[in-house]
């Protein structure tokens, strides 16, 4: 974490010695050590939390662009259907006017052979 070498720990501990005492100075060492935990405790916490903030903001993204293409996707899909219903629906209503004028070409054909009298061959 820090880049301390034993040089630089040997100083901090003359100097604490020097300062505290030597009757003082265990005791000034575990409440350090204490302190230092809980600093490390504190920035671990911190960091799992970011670390949660960070997956919550990946997954509302993940879930934002799969909402967008099953939503995509389902439009096309009515899409297609009612393109599907409306070329059913333009065939059902052709089919019965095809079907009338076969119907009215019969009958007149019908109609003029019956008006026409029959003729005789010899």
């Amino acid at each position: 974490m820090f880049d301390i070498g034993f040089f630089e720990i040997c100083l901090i501990g003359v100097i604490a010695l020097l300062l505290i005492g030597p009757e003082k100075l265990p005791r000034a060492a575990r409440t350090a050590g204490l302190l230092l935990g809980k600093a490390r405790g504190m920035v671990k916490n911190v960091k799992y939390e970011i670390d949660e903030q960070i997956r919550a903001e990946e997954l509302k993204e993940s879930l934002a662009q799969a909402k967008e293409t099953l939503q995509n996707e389902v439009s096309e899909s009515f899409e297609d259907v009612e393109t599907s219903f409306e070329n059913l629906r333009d065939e059902v209503q052709d089919k019965p006017k095809a079907d009338s004028d076969e119907l009215n070409i019969e009958t007149s054909e019908a109609n003029n052979k019956a008006e026409t009298p029959p003729q005789k061959t010899t």
